[in-house]
């Protein structure tokens, strides 16, 4: 099913499943082939949203299985439940404990954020503070489990169906003053998306104990309010994080919490929100329509760029590569790297995808030291079209602009297989060499500094300085520099780097690429 036919799905009721009591009757019939219906609709709008990523070759760049995996597992024990005895009181009382309405309020979430990056993901805070989720070795289990990660990693997203009357239950039974005691939890059970055999949830506990400071509890059991210890963990692992150089923020999620509950449940959100965690009550609005709901969850990557971009050499290489422009067959004294290269372009070609749309409309500069070290590669191993490329790329420091953009984007065109962008502003200019001033910068621009080569620093800490978007394809350095200032204390913002994860290093001759290779030790080009 396309997305546009998605799109036009009407919103059936949920009344079925919603914070009713087990007395309410109903029709197990019924109720199995609705929840049957909204499982097959979830995983038709999941379907839609990977083939809408892969169309624009980005299914690598989200992680969706785990959600899908359990979304299917539900769906099967649903058809299960449907072909036995629906009508039987216990088959009810299951299909009421169905995991269904979590992943639907997940999804709907999903689809209301920008951003996406993985459903169901555990982060641990024992360890330093880092980007990823492996468990450290020696860990003893203190995690959070996050939902929904959104907003390029920088959104923790919690979602909790866990309903008013359970949340009144929780309180009673953690020994709150004021609180009436005196009923039964309903059947709703707290959201976390747990599965006990292909059903039934459960509460996640993983191993740590909650610390919060409930305000009307005696110091009883606070830690048995299981939204409250779980933004908690929230915000441990949180802390233990950075991403992007801040630690991540963290949003709870309750749809079935009315926008103005009674003053028991404002307590208890009081206390979430006292961790740090941003609360959102009442069910998500995603956009209705599913292809504009897909933009958010996978936005331009190219959006957030700064209007001046600063290249690095070795983008400036991949500009002007034969490889990135014509068809290129594999020689003997190509390097292994060179034969990868080769391969990935006829894969997916990396001008017309990436770089240009990168740097579209953006004004393209970069340093004397950048220039420099390009002129001696391609002086060293480019062939002709590489250094005719070149000659049109770089105004170099000191000429005059000869060409209008138009005229140098025609020649360009004439070393190329592709056409090249009207908005593509030719050409690169050189900005002169300075002493690169890092007083205005955060304290690690000083680590970062000592722990690279010359003309890194003139190309990031010149970027850094300028607060312009760094382009390049060194995936070592960036890293280094990404490692180097989270791993200091508190938020310092490094500079901003686009990294393409796609290189091109010149075609280069026999002879040349030998000695660019014994004078740099083993061929790097930058």
């Amino acid at each position: 099913m396309q997305a546009d036919d998605l799109s036009t799905i009407e919103d059936e009721s949920r009344e079925l499943d919603s914070p009713a009591n087990e007395a309410i009757p109903v029709d197990g019939a019924v109720f199995a082939d609705d929840l049957v219906r909204r499982c097959h609709k979830l995983l038709n709008e999941l379907a839609a949203f990977q083939q809408y990523l892969i169309e624009r070759k980005r299914e690598h760049t989200v992680e969706l299985k785990p959600f899908h995996h359990s979304i299917s597992a539900e769906g099967k024990s649903l058809e299960k439940l449907r072909s036995a005895s629906p009508a039987s009181e216990r088959t009810v009382h299951t299909l009421r404990s169905s995991n269904l309405p979590f992943h639907e309020a997940v999804w709907d979430t999903a689809k209301a954020s920008t951003g996406f990056v993985a459903f169901t993901k555990r982060f641990y805070w024992d360890t330093p503070a880092s980007r990823n989720s492996k468990r450290s070795q020696g860990s003893k289990g203190k995690c959070a489990l996050v939902d929904l990660v959104a907003q390029d990693g920088q959104q923790w997203i919690k979602v909790s169906t866990v309903t008013e009357s359970r949340l009144l239950f929780e309180l009673a039974k953690a020994g709150w003053e004021g609180v009436d005691s005196d009923f039964d939890s309903d059947s709703d059970s707290d959201g976390d998306g747990i599965l006990v055999d292909g059903l039934a949830r459960t509460n996640i506990d993983n191993g740590a104990s909650a610390n919060g400071d409930l305000p009307v509890n005696n110091g009883k059991d606070q830690d048995r309010v299981d939204i409250i210890r779980q933004a908690q963990d929230l915000q441990k692992a949180a802390l233990a994080h950075k991403v992007h150089y801040k630690h991540p923020s963290v949003t709870v999620i309750l749809p079935k919490i009315s926008k103005h509950p009674p003053p028991e449940i404002t307590r208890i959100l009081d206390t979430i929100r006292s961790t740090g965690a941003t609360v959102h009550l009442g069910p998500p609005s995603p956009p209705s329509d599913l292809h504009a709901a897909f933009q958010n969850l996978a936005p331009d990557p190219f959006t957030n760029l700064t209007s001046t971009l600063n290249i690095d050499c070795t983008i400036l290489l991949a500009l002007v590569s034969d490889l990135s422009h014509c068809a290129t067959d594999p020689q003997p004294w190509f390097h292994r790297a060179i034969s990868r290269q080769i391969e990935s372009e006829r894969q997916e070609q990396l001008l017309p995808t990436t770089l240009w749309p990168a740097m579209a409309g953006r004004d393209l500069i970069c340093t004397e030291e950048a220039a420099r070290r390009m002129y001696e590669i391609v002086d060293t191993i480019g062939t002709e079209s590489e250094r005719k490329r070149t000659d049109l790329l770089i105004l170099a420091l000191g000429q005059t602009q000869q060409q209008p953009p138009d005229a140098l984007r025609q020649a360009f065109a004439r070393l190329s297989n592709y056409p090249i962008p009207s908005n593509w502003n030719l050409p690169i200019k050189v900005v002169p060499s300075v002493a690169t001033a890092i007083s205005n910068l955060p304290p690690a621009a000083q680590k970062v500094k000592e722990s690279l080569t010359s003309i890194n620093q003139s190309v990031f800490l010149y970027g850094w300085t300028k607060g312009w978007t760094t382009l390049t394809s060194n995936r070592t350095v960036a890293k280094l520099i990404e490692e180097t200032v989270e791993g200091e204390e508190g938020e310092q913002i490094g500079p901003k780097v686009w990294l393409c994860t796609c290189a091109r290093s010149l075609v280069g001759k026999e002879k040349g690429r030998r000695d660019i290779n014994r004078r740099d030790g083993g061929g790097k080009e930058n």
